[in-house]
């Protein structure tokens, strides 16, 4: 989003208020390969706080909450435990531009195969610096797709982080398609989401696996499926 023209914005703004719907996540981080949030450099922090304040221009603009934020690349000789209390340290000053702007950053831990070299890539992990932060602008993005490829356990790892977790995205893997082609089954997972009275946007992020209509009311069909409401 941050890429397109501002009259694009504002114009998907405008109808999706005209709609009565709500903008899912849109992008903070624009520089991921390579370090970013692991570093103890000022001026990279700069950088960052930056970055959420012009984030924050398109998310009013699109009427958007959640902003994804990836961590960048690893840094290839600074030891890991160092890596991550810069990156709490500033994800705090992050936060505090992000609480002050109205928006959340939505950390995304993303798998290893596709984004080789990413810091942040465990549940697990995302959950120790959110939770380490502690900043209502600061919660973790769960996307169901990168960590079935990452590691699995997708319902224990949604338990065990549930506290931080503030948004989520979906898709089906092998390849990144819509529920019900591939070896996730989400309607369990639904159901564990809508048990623990979860009431913010889950993001459908994939490809749709059959084009045109036909595609389209394919997704429409898949979400039902897996929609506890239509059990």
């Amino acid at each position: 989003m941050k890429i397109r023209d501002v009259n694009v914005q504002q114009r998907v703004g405008r109808e999706l208020e005209r709609l009565g719907l709500e903008m899912g996540v849109i992008v903070n981080t624009m520089k991921y390969n390579e370090p970013t949030f692991v570093l103890p450099d000022l001026q990279e922090r700069e950088r960052l706080m930056q970055e959420v304040r012009d984030t924050a221009e398109v998310a009013r603009r699109v009427g958007a909450k959640f902003v994804t934020t990836l961590s960048g690349t690893a840094h290839g000789s600074l030891q890991r435990d160092y890596q991550t209390a810069n990156m709490i340290e500033n994800l705090k000053w992050a936060g505090d531009v992000a609480e002050k702007e109205g928006i959340i950053l939505a950390v995304e831990p993303i798998n290893h195969k596709g984004w080789e070299g990413a810091f942040l890539t465990e549940i697990g992990h995302a959950y120790l610096i959110s939770r380490a932060v502690g900043m209502p602008s600061v919660k973790m993005l769960y996307d169901f797709w990168h960590q079935q490829i990452h590691g699995g356990d997708l319902i224990e790892n949604l338990e065990l982080a549930w506290d931080e977790i503030g948004y989520f995205q979906i898709a089906d893997n092998p390849g990144r398609v819509g529920p019900g082609v591939g070896e996730i089954n989400y309607r369990p997972i639904m159901r564990k989401i809508a048990e623990k009275g979860f009431d913010g946007i889950i993001g459908m992020e994939f490809d749709n696996s059959v084009a045109g209509m036909e595609g389209e009311q394919s997704v429409i069909d898949a979400m039902r499926a897996i929609d506890p409401a239509h059990a």
